[in-house]
């Protein structure tokens, strides 16, 4: 979906053919709308990089859309053309803030990373809208809800509830995999 696109769908939840009063507003509830849904929905990114033992690299200088790290973020390939395998913090990195020190790793990594973003402004409009694709189907209903607050509060109430209705379920569905119950023989559960 592109800007213009979401423009239209939105100006039409409210029962109008533009938003040429609202449309700075627009902007400013599209972004922010894109801010929200990437906190459920994360854009990861990657970076694949060459290091050395007792390296550090800051990727707030590498990605300026850098947000943070996921749970197990490095990724480093043991030889040439070895196998992959995650490498453990406190053994073979170090995570402070934005900065990766990198204490025994392997030649080569791939380090993922949580970023922003990328702002829709009136100059790319026409460009795709950077979000998660299966959360592409939210953002009409959240800018609709912050858009239509003042003029419309009812229509803006129930597009609201049904981005809260539709993200806990795409939430559900997309995250189904979770943690394993084992029961053994001999009374003790493990989770």
């Amino acid at each position: 979906m592109t800007g213009i696109e979401l423009l239209d769908t939105v100006a039409q939840m409210g029962f109008a053919k533009t938003l040429e009063d609202g449309e700075a507003y627009f902007y400013r509830a599209v972004n922010l709308s894109l801010s929200r849904i990437c906190r459920l929905f994360p854009l990861i990114g990657s970076m694949r990089l060459s290091v050395r033992a007792n390296e550090r690299v800051d990727f707030s200088e590498k990605d300026n859309a850098f947000l943070g790290f996921p749970a197990s973020p490095i990724l480093g390939e043991a030889s040439e053309g070895g196998e992959s395998a995650l490498l453990s913090e406190g053994r073979d990195y170090w995570i402070r803030g934005s900065t990766v020190l990198f204490l025994r790793v392997p030649r080569e990594v791939t380090v993922y990373y949580l970023r922003r973003p990328r702002p829709l402004t009136v100059d790319e409009r026409e460009k795709e809208l950077d979000i998660h694709p299966a959360a592409e189907s939210l953002l009409p209903l959240l800018v609709a809800s912050y858009l239509w607050l003042d003029d419309r509060g009812e229509l803006a109430t129930h597009y609201l509830k049904l981005y809260g209705i539709e993200a806990e379920e795409l939430r559900r569905n997309l995250y189904r995999h979770g943690s394993i119950h084992l029961s053994a023989g001999n009374g003790w559960d493990h989770t």
